[in-house]
């Protein structure tokens, strides 16, 4: 078992982070100048490991629809949400919570206050809160 806090390095050693993923989803909360309560799925496609960092897509990435980015490696973990044009990024290290990995199992919950969002249609910037409950399997 690999427990990952937000701000930390992730573990090299945790075997479900060098696996493609199969299934799993992602309840993802964002309020502010764009909002969405979700459960979205992981599109399984879209996820997958090259052995040194680890993408977890939930949803597709630049659809209308609600949809998530974690990207994990070594030296970080970050997070991306979106729906539509409108998106906002941040590094974990500026969230509150961790990941766990244990065997072919990852689950994490990150709380991410005062990120930064934009959105290109209205050229405007912003400001969400974002909460991310997730769980993926290999």
């Amino acid at each position: 078992m690999s427990c990952i806090k937000a701000g930390s390095r992730a573990s090299a050693d945790a075997r479900a982070l060098r696996q493609n993923q199969t299934a799993g989803s992602a309840k993802v909360t964002v309020t502010g100048s764009f909002q969405f309560n979700e459960d979205i799925p992981i599109n399984t496609q879209a996820s997958y490991s090259d052995g040194e960092m680890t993408w977890l897509q939930y949803g597709a990435s630049g659809s209308e629809a609600p949809n998530t980015l974690v990207t994990v490696s070594r030296d970080e973990v970050g997070i991306n949400v979106g729906r539509g044009k409108q998106t906002a990024t941040i590094g974990a290290e500026n969230c509150s919570g961790d990941m766990e990995v244990t065997g072919n199992s990852i689950t994490g919950h990150f709380k991410c206050p005062n990120v930064t969002s934009y959105d290109p249609v209205s050229g405007q910037m912003g400001t969400v809160n974002i909460e991310v409950n997730l769980a993926a399997t290999s």
